[in-house]
C-alpha cells in the first residue's frame, strides 16, 4: 500500500510522557511472496504490507520479513517500544536482503511521532515514474517533545529519484525530521550505521528541524527558537552515485560522523553541494572518514569533500582522507548573510590528495576555502597538489580569520595562495610552485615517502608518512588540546614540538621536555589551546 500523501493517523506520546510499560514480546513475520494472507506466525506469514501497517506494535516486538523476498508499497508500522525493549524490524531465512520497494510513494519506510525503533536488514528502493519530493527511509517527528532510540543498520537504499527539496521532508535516501510549531521536538540517541546508500537524489543522509532559529545562522524568529538534537551519530556508511549532498549534519549537539565513505557525490546538478559537512549545529566531530570524487557541475559554487557551513561552532574535521574531490578538500563558510557566523572550526591530522581538480566550472577551485568566519584552525595536515592541477591553494574572503600552521603543503600545481587575513606559522611548503608563498614559512622537501601514492582507501596513504631526517620533524608549534593523536593514531605531543604535517614520526615524551617548543612568533598563543 502506497501513501499518496499525508501520514498515517498515529497518536503522539505527550511531550515528557512516561514510557509504556513493556508488554509481552512478540514476533510477527511477513512473505510477500505467498498467495494467501495469514495470521502474522512463522507458519501463517503476512503477505501485504497493509497487515503490518494496520497493527500496533509494543515494546520488544519484531517485525520479520522474509529473506529473498520483495513487498511493494510503504512500510509505516504503528506504536512505540520502550527504554530498553525497542521495536524491531529485521530479516529471517536465507538469501538476499528482503526488498521493500515504494514504487515511488512518497516514501518506502516511514515512522511518524514513534520512537524505541530499530530497522535493520533491509533493502529500500523509492523510483517513480516521474521525479517528485520522496525518501528511501523517513523517520518524523511533528509537536512530540523527545523521541528517543532510532536505529538504523545495514539497510540498503538505492534509486530513490527525488526532487530539489533538501531542507525539510527534503528527498533523500536516509531522512530525518522534526516538523510542527507548538511542541518543541527533538532526536536523541540515534544512530545510522553501515548502510549502503547509492543512485539518490538529492542528499544520502540529512536532517532538517522547524526548531532551528538562532542568530549564528542570520534567523531571529524567537517561534522556533533552536532546539538542537543530541545523540546523534552517522557511523560506516557507504554512500555514492548521489545527486547532491553525501551526508549533512545538522542541527546536532556534539553529533559525530564516522568511518564513513562517500564518492560521486555531487554527480547531478543540484546546485551547492558537497561530500560530508555540518550546518547550525555545535561541536560535530568528523573523523575517520574518506571521501573523493565529489563532483563541481557548472552550477555548484562547492564540490569539496568537507565544509563547517554557517551556524555552527566548534566543528571538528580530524583524521580524514580526501582525495580527487573537484571543488578541493574544504572550506570554512560563515556565508548566510546578515549575523550568520562559522566560529572555531578546527581541521587538523587529515591528508589530501588532487583535491581542487575541477574543469567543469568556470569559478577556479581552491584546496582549501574561507568564505568567512570568525576564528578558525588549519594544523597538521599533509595536502599534494599534482601537477598539471590549476587550483589554488588557498582561497580567503576578507572576512576571514584563519590560522594555518604545522601543515606540509606539497603544490605541483600552478595556483598560488590568498593569505589575507590568515595567519600563517610552521608550515613546510615544497613543490615545483613555492612562488607567491606565504612570508616566514619553510620551504624543503618534507622527505614523504611517497607523496602522490595515494589510492582509494582510508588506508592507501602510506606514502604521506614522514621518513628519517624529514625537516618537519621536531619542528611544529606546540599546540595544546590537539585531539593527541596522528592520522595514524600514534601520539602526538603537547609540550614538545611535534612533527609537521599529519604524521608524527617521532614520539618525544612529553615530561623529557618541559616548557620546551617553538612557542614563538606571531601567533603562537592565538594557536595554544585550539
Amino acid at each position: 500500500m502506497a501513501i499518496a500523501a499525508g501520514y498515517l493517523p498515529l497518536a503522539a506520546a505527550p511531550a515528557g510522557a512516561a514510557d509504556p510499560a513493556p508488554a509481552a514480546n512478540s514476533a510477527y513475520y511477513v512473505d510477500c511472496s505467498r498467495s494467501d494472507n495469514g495470521s502474522g506466525s512463522r507458519t501463517s506469514p503476512w503477505n501485504t504490507l497493509d497487515s503490518v501497517n494496520a497493527t500496533a506494535f509494543g515494546p520488544g516486538d519484531r517485525i520479520l520479513f522474509a529473506r529473498g523476498t520483495r513487498c511493494d508499497g510503504t512500510l509505516a508500522p504503528q506504536g512505540s517500544g520502550a527504554l530498553g525493549a525497542p521495536i524491531v524490524v529485521d530479516a529471517y531465512g536465507d538469501g538476499a536482503k528482503p526488498v521493500i520497494a515504494g514504487g515511488g510513494a512518497r516514501d518506502a519506510v516511514v515512522l511518524f511521532n514513534q520512537q524505541y525503533w530499530e530497522i535493520r536488514t533491509l533493502e529500500v528502493t523509492n523510483h517513480g515514474a516521474s521525479v517528485e519530493d520522496r525518501r528511501g527511509v523517513h523517520i518524523v517527528l511533528k509537536d512530540y517533545g523527545t523521541g528517543n532510540h532510532y536505529r538504523l543498520t545495514n539497510l540498503t537504499v538505492h534509486h530513490v529519484n527525488g526532487g530539489d527539496a533538501k531542507d525539510l521532508e527534503g528527498s533523500s535516501g536516509i531522512q530525518f525530521d522534526v516538523l510542527g510549531d507548538s511542541v518543541k521536538t527533538k532526536f536523541n540517541d540515534v544512530v545510522v550505521d553501515g548502510n549502503n546508500i547509492y543512485t539518490v537524489d538529492r542528499s544520502g543522509i540529512n536532517m532538517s528541524t522547524t526548531w532551528k532559529c538562532r542568530a549564528s545562522m542570520g534567523c531571529t524568529n524567537q517561534a522556533y527558537d533552536y532546539y538542537p538534537w543530541t545523540g546523534f551519530v552517522v557511523q560506516n556508511n557507504t554512500v555514492h552515485d548521489i545527486g547532491g549532498d553525501g551526508i549533512v549534519m545538522q542541527h546536532t549537539e556534539n553529533g559525530l560522523a564516522q568511518n564513513n565513505v562517500t564518492y560521486d557525490t555531487s554527480a547531478r546538478p543540484f546546485k551547492d553541494t558537497a561530500a560530508m559537512w555540518v550546518w547550525n549545529a555545535d561541536h560535530v566531530t568528523f573523523q575517520y572518514n574518506e571521501a573523493y570524487k565529489t563532483h563541481k557541475l557548472p552550477d555548484n559554487g562547492d564540490g569539496m569533500a568537507w565544509d563547517a557551513d554557517y551556524g555552527t561552532d566548534g566543528t571538528i574535521y580530524q583524521y580524514n582522507y580526501s582525495h580527487d574531490n573537484a571543488g578541493g578538500m574544504a572550506m570554512f563558510c560563515g556565508c548566510g548573510g546578515g549575523t550568520s557566523a562559522t566560529t572555531n572550526a578546527i581541521f587538523r591530522y587529515n591528508v589530501s590528495q588532487n583535491d581542487g581538480n575541477s574543469n567543469a566550472n568556470t569559478e577556479k577551485s581552491q584546496v582549501l576555502r574561507g568564505y568567512g568566519t570568525n576564528t578558525g584552525w588549519v594544523y597538521n595536515n599533509t595536502i599534494y597538489v599534482p601537477s598539471g592541477s590549476s587550483a589554488d591553494i588557498l582561497f580567503a574572503h576578507p572576512a576571514t580569520h584563519v590560522t594555518v600552521a604545522n601543515n606540509i603543503i606539497v603544490n605541483n600545481s600552478n595556483g598560488g595562495y590568498d593569505s589575507d587575513n590568515v595567519r600563517f606559522s610552521n608550515n613546510i611548503l615544497s613543490g615545483s610552485n613555492t612562488s607567491n608563498v606565504p612570508p616566514g614559512q619553510i620551504i624543503a622537501n618534507p622527505q614523504l615517502a611517497s607523496p602522490g601514492s595515494g589510492g582509494t582507501g582510508f588506508g592507501s596513504v602510506a606514502g604521506y608518512q614522514l621518513t628519517a631526517g624529514s625537516p618537519a620533524i621536531g619542528a611544529g608549534l606546540v599546540i595544546t588540546d590537539n585531539g593527541g593523536r596522528d592520522y595514524w593514531r600514534n601520539h602526538v605531543p603537547t609540550v614538545c614540538a611535534p612533527d609537521i604535517g599529519a604524521h608524527q614520526y617521532s614520539a618525544p615524551d612529553d615530561a623529557s621536555c618541559p616548557g620546551s617548543g617553538p612557542h614563538t612568533g606571531p601567533i603562537a598563543s592565538d594557536v595554544a589551546g585550539k
